[in-house]
């Protein structure tokens, strides 16, 4: 088994489950990030920078990356992203 699927499996393992309002909430935000010309980078720093005021680690702890539902958020981020970018020809020639 290579190291990404190895990987891929631990985290399965050891990712909490989620509420749908967790899901929701992660699910939003990645969307949201990803929407933003710069790839969501100044979003997410602010995001986090609000996090660090906040210390709402229980609703938005996620963006953290060492948060155990960090990979969850990003595997949106990076999905709402390549969506965003697959021009939609491309999309309506796969039906």
């Amino acid at each position: 088994m290579d190291t990404s699927a190895a990987m891929t499996m631990d985290h399965h393992r050891a990712a909490p489950s989620l509420s749908t309002e967790e899901k929701r909430r992660i699910e939003r935000v990645a969307r949201c990030v990803a929407r933003d010309r710069d790839g969501g980078d100044l979003t997410e720093k602010l995001l986090l920078r609000l996090l660090g005021l906040t210390r709402n680690a229980r609703r938005w702890g996620f963006l953290a990356p060492d948060h155990p539902l960090h990979p969850y958020y990003l595997q949106h981020k990076v999905s709402e992203r390549c969506r965003i970018l697959r021009p939609r020809h491309a999309a309506a020639d796969r039906r």
